[in-house]
């Protein structure tokens, strides 16, 4: 009962903010995976720029609060603090799934307790509690890579290569349908393709990788060619593998997301290419439709099975440097971008 007379008061208080009347302020949740890897630092200014936009252009203020777990696979971590956020209160929460099912009862006990939750980047087994997904279409950026990929080695006259598919984690869906995708597209455009590995997982982080890779590459060090990694950690993971072993360069590594290491490492050449998401954007995205639901519109008009797809993007040498895809990870440009957002109807009632 509370939520909704606050959302009543919120909705009066932002149709007379033109009238000089200053609106209540909202708080927004912003709970990531994990605290330190690039990306959710972008979904971290994208949601204050967004939050920043409203209050310029609506007179509403809302406030971000950026609360996750230190370590990404930490989901016992990230259900403690969707607990805590529940309990003790807030407008909407946006979160980035660590697991697929593990996560999904504490989203059902938001929902619950009349909290709506924004889902982005990876999925959840159970949808029927969240209000919305705003994420990447990761199997369509697990095609791209393996486009790529797969292009490069037959330049080289590689029409049997030798693959390995290094894995995330088990129950990650955003790097599952990423790995589905290029396995899927690999088949399809090489299927005379050998694949040397498709069951070693990197783990969390970048030392996790380097474990993980070190002798997985060493007892395929004379045969392969070419090597996915789903995600940055696992892609810088293995990049350094292979500058120990002096195999860098000489083994194509195809990444996903984008840091400063693994930023270089495409410019040195020893990876061929990363598909990048757009991790402001889903920010900036998933704040504006949390906050739309709570003012009462309907964010679940014309739901489909990915609601708002943010996009992918192959980055190479070739065009690291241009500006629309520095856009995607670079403090300065995403600041200067506009993100165009979605209109909704109203609902019949507020919950």
């Amino acid at each position: 009962m509370f939520r909704r007379v606050r959302a009543l008061l919120l909705i009066a208080a932002s149709l007379s903010a033109g009238c000089g009347e200053q609106a209540d302020e909202l708080v927004i949740v912003v709970i990531p995976k994990g605290m330190t890897h690039e990306h959710w630092q972008s979904v971290r200014r994208g949601a204050e720029r967004c939050a920043a936009d409203l209050l310029a252009s609506e007179g509403l203020r809302v406030r971000i609060i950026f609360d996750g777990p230190l370590r990404e696979r930490d989901a016992m971590e990230q259900i403690r603090i969707m607990d805590r956020r529940v309990a003790t209160g807030a407008d909407g929460i946006v979160l980035a799934p660590q697991h697929s099912r593990t996560m999904t009862a504490c989203v059902r006990r938001a929902a619950d307790a009349g909290l709506p939750v924004v889902v982005i980047d990876s999925g959840l087994a159970d949808p029927d509690h969240f209000v919305k997904y705003v994420a990447t279409d990761n199997y369509r950026g697990g095609c791209l890579a393996a486009e790529h990929l797969i292009g490069e080695l037959k330049k080289r006259g590689k029409d049997r290569p030798k693959l390995i598919l290094f894995r995330y984690a088990v129950g990650s869906e955003s790097t599952e349908q990423r790995e589905k995708g290029f396995e899927d597209t690999a088949k399809r455009l090489c299927p005379d393709a050998v694949w040397l590995s498709t069951d070693r997982y990197a783990g969390s982080t970048r030392d996790s990788a380097m474990r993980e890779a070190g002798p997985l590459v060493f007892q395929f060090r004379e045969q392969v060619d070419a090597i996915f990694a789903p995600n940055e950690s696992s892609a810088s993971g293995t990049v350094d593998v292979l500058r120990s072993q002096g195999l860098n360069g000489k083994v194509l590594v195809m990444g996903f997301d984008s840091s400063k290491p693994l930023l270089h490492a495409i410019q040195s050449g020893d990876v061929i290419g990363s598909v990048l998401q757009d991790p402001y954007r889903m920010g900036y995205l998933s704040t504006w439709c949390a906050v739309r639901y709570r003012l009462g519109e309907d964010v679940n008009a014309n739901r489909t099975q990915m609601d708002l797809s943010t996009g992918e993007y192959v980055v190479t040498r070739e065009n690291v440097e241009s500006e629309s895809i520095r856009g995607l990870f670079d403090p300065e440009l995403q600041a200067r971008r506009v993100i165009d957002v979605p209109r909704f109807p109203k609902r019949g009632a507020m919950p």
